[in-house]
């Protein structure tokens, strides 16, 4: 079911996930460190903390030791995308005996998710963690011995390394299936099932502890709640439900590989059948009594009960925690409470079932149609600045000017593009958006100043449509910062965007929508 989206990892030049650059370019970064610095050392240091985002760096940073860059980055964008779907296969497997089709079928569409091609590595990497915990908790979860303890603290302080979004969740559930999962004859009070997993939570709130210092950095924890106007009219609640949504890669209504839209073209979307599915399937699952070797049908219910939850939870709850604390939580919770409904799937003979299987499979078809769109779509974009890299020079400080990212996707694979030529020719990339963030490793060191990277992304998010704001940012970026940028690269840019640049820059070379420039008066 995979198939599709692995080969347009491999084969596809340019296919990238959006921040999967970033966090190729922070991971060298990371690497150089290591040995001293003798690349990036002048202008990024590296904070040794225990923040929760170092799964994907070092995983990054190990492949980083045995393959070429564009080839690590490849792995680590299959590698979460088959552990996820592994994981969570796996977790069925615990529960519910032998994965049905429909199972795999859901596990295989939660892996190929907006926040997989968004390139959230850790979080990815936690979501499969979430999968792996639960099941560890679920097959000891009436009789926790010390062994089986150990093994979820350890899982669980691996959780938050990984993501605390992730991890946050993996408690919040576990706690959720302690309490409401029916007790086995002889086994352990619901309560003293929650009183053993608070003890393996233990060593986790330390870390949270350390977290909350550490987040200060970021300003206050301001939970940005949905509107409820959102919630008044039906329109409000489908623009809410397509923002939450966990799948899709493109405008709901779009016609694969064309710019057309249409309403008819919602049914080639892999939402609509997704959402088709899991209401027959729920009811097959609510409904259906205990198969030989699976969950008891009060088991089942308290799966599909957290998947409830969490999907509430995605709808209901914040946007994010604050504009310095991270975005698109709606959607990383609703993708765990797909995952979460995994266990409780069970379509055999029944009729609800066999239609939902069918209505899933056409889902994971139609995904695979939706990757391949994105991958041509990422080739386009992305290659005429990553194949820039060798004109723009080594040792240098870079900025990209994106002059437009308007597109159907809801995923812009030329967004952090600019990391490659920071990775090709060890330059210092003011885009990189990750020194932003405290829960990054990777920061510019102190007087090391340059144009804000918000600020180049900004101009490109305006596009042409709000032009004269992104002229606006872009004078303002260029007064304060030109003497810090040795080479200017260009995409899509236009007249009123180069006029700004004219009096410091000009043009050394062109081709086709790119542009490298250079400083008057220091060529």
């Amino acid at each position: 079911m995979l198939a599709p989206a692995l080969a347009a990892i491999w084969l596809v030049p340019w296919f990238v996930t959006q921040d999967g650059l970033a966090h190729l370019y922070n991971a060298e970064i990371l690497v150089d460190s290591l040995r001293g610095g003798p690349r990036f050392g002048r202008w990024y240091e590296v904070r040794w903390e225990p923040l929760p985002n170092w799964g994907g760096h070092l995983t990054l940073m190990g492949l980083l030791a045995l393959v070429p860059p564009r080839t690590a980055d490849r792995i680590m964008t299959s590698t979460t995308l088959v552990g996820v779907a592994l994981a969570a296969s796996w977790l069925r497997g615990t529960v519910g005996g032998r994965p049905t089709f429909a199972a795999r079928a859901l596990a295989a569409l939660a892996a190929m998710s907006f926040s997989w091609l968004m390139g959230f590595t850790s979080f990815q990497l936690g979501a499969a963690l979430f999968a792996i915990t639960l099941g560890v908790w679920w097959k000891g979860r009436d009789d926790l011995r010390p062994g089986r303890m150990a093994a979820l603290a350890a899982l669980l302080t691996m959780g938050y390394f990984c993501h605390l979004v992730s991890v946050g969740l993996t408690l919040c559930s576990l706690g959720f299936l302690a309490l409401a999962t029916p007790a086995s004859p002889g086994g352990r009070p619901r309560l003293v099932r929650a009183g053993r997993l608070a003890i393996c939570a233990a060593p986790l709130m330390g870390l949270v502890v350390v977290y909350l210092r550490l987040s200060r950095r970021g300003g206050e924890m301001t939970p940005r709640l949905p509107r409820p106007d959102e919630f008044a009219t039906i329109g409000g609640w489908m623009r809410r439900l397509g923002w939450v949504d966990p799948i899709s890669f493109s405008v709901k209504d779009a016609l694969p590989f064309t710019s057309t839209t249409g309403t008819a073209f919602i049914l080639l979307n892999s939402l609509a059948w997704l959402t088709i599915a899991l209401s027959l399937l729920a009811w097959a699952g609510w409904a259906r009594e205990t198969p030989a070797g699976g969950p008891t049908r009060g088991e089942r219910r308290a799966w599909l009960g957290l998947a409830a939850v969490l999907a509430a939870a995605g709808i209901f709850g914040p946007d994010s925690m604050g504009s310095g604390h991270g975005d698109y939580l709606p959607q990383r919770v609703a993708l765990l409470g797909l995952i979460a409904a995994i266990p409780a799937i069970d379509p055999r003979s029944s009729w609800a079932g066999r239609l939902g299987s069918g209505a899933i499979g056409l889902a994971v078809a139609l995904q695979g149609v939706s990757v391949w769109d994105y991958a041509l779509h990422a080739q386009e974009t992305v290659a005429p600045v990553a194949e820039s890299a060798p004109k723009v020079g080594r040792g240098r400080r870079v900025a990209v000017l994106l002059g437009d990212l308007t597109t159907r996707f809801r995923v812009s694979p030329p967004r952090h593009v600019g990391c490659w030529l920071g990775v090709a020719g060890g330059n210092a990339v003011w885009n990189n958006y990750e020194t932003r963030h405290y829960y990054f490793p990777v920061q510019f060191r102190p007087g090391v100043v340059g144009p804000d990277s918000f600020d180049l992304e900004d101009i490109a998010l305006r596009g042409r449509r709000l032009r004269a704001e992104g002229v606006q940012i872009w004078e303002q970026a260029l007064a304060r910062h030109h003497d810090a940028i040795d080479v200017l690269v260009e995409w899509r840019s236009d007249a009123d965007l180069d006029a700004v640049a004219a009096p410091w820059f000009e043009t050394a070379e062109e081709d086709g929508e790119v542009r490298i420039l250079r400083p008057r008066d220091r060529r």
